[in-house]
């Protein structure tokens, strides 16, 4: 895999704002890793993949008069959430959350830490098969987390999206090193006065072809029973398994 740092240097030398052997300084760095954190955010649920939705892990804060459960289901099912699901930490006591055992190219999770209480209440996510983060689980004990993660097939494992280091390994597959640094290019170009050669922008086209054919996923819908099979998310459930699209397509396979 390519580390970031490699992803920010050829994104300097692609319009040459760096002369062949020359290194980007510690505030060039810095500004285009924070540009880069922001083009990784973009990508999911924009150009590609599925946008992400709720899954409130408890009741913390919640009315007590009111309904306490919008998710309904079991402790057991919410414990095993389907793919493409936004972890809420509102659990009042420690949790496992087990990933689904057969997670799709392209899925995503995430856990949001609204009220900053992971270091009272920690989760712990189980790859359940599949490594996350290079670990067959992590505990996440740090209040305010936000973390992100997709899974690549190619690698049959979760990687991480979310607050990326210019020591961490890019998290797509090499083949689309070339639109990464191309997209980053265009991002710290106008920083620098420089712009885009032909041959890097058809470059920047075909190769993000590639990666929309490869992760391009349908928008969560809610829709009509009476719609049929093929209008579905490539992400879907399961084939041939039952399925209401009144209950907004359910991801992943249960029970995890």
């Amino acid at each position: 895999m390519t580390l970031i740092s490699s992803i920010i240097l050829d994104a300097f030398r692609e319009s040459n704002g760096l002369a062949l052997g020359q290194v980007p300084t510690t505030n060039q760095v810095t500004e285009a890793l924070r540009l880069y954190n922001a083009l990784i955010a973009a990508i999911y649920g924009g150009d590609a993949g599925e946008r992400l939705q709720d899954w409130p892990l408890g009741t913390f804060d919640r009315d007590p008069n009111g309904d306490c459960y919008e998710i309904p289901f079991t402790d057991h099912r919410l414990l095993h959430p389907p793919i493409n699901m936004r972890l809420i930490a509102v659990n009042t006591v420690a949790q496992t959350i087990w990933l689904t055992v057969r997670p799709q190219d392209g899925s995503r999770m995430a856990i949001a830490d609204p009220f900053s209480r992971l270091a009272t209440v920690p989760i712990t996510i189980d790859g359940n098969g599949r490594p996350i983060e290079g670990a067959a689980s992590i505990v996440l004990n740090t209040n305010g987390t936000f973390r992100e993660w997709f899974y690549r097939a190619d690698l049959a494992a979760w990687v991480k999206l979310s607050d990326l280091l210019e020591s961490d390994e890019n998290p797509f597959p090499s083949s689309f090193d070339m639109m990464f640094s191309i997209l980053l290019a265009m991002r710290l170009n106008p920083r620098y006065g420089r712009t885009l050669d032909a041959q890097s922008v058809a470059t920047l086209k075909q190769n993000r072809r590639e990666f929309i054919a490869r992760y391009l996923q349908s928008r969560p819908l809610e829709i009509d029973d009476s719609i049929s099979w093929p209008f579905m998310s490539r992400q879907g459930y399961d084939t041939q398994r039952a399925f209401s699209s009144n209950e907004g397509f359910r991801r992943g396979n249960y029970p995890g």
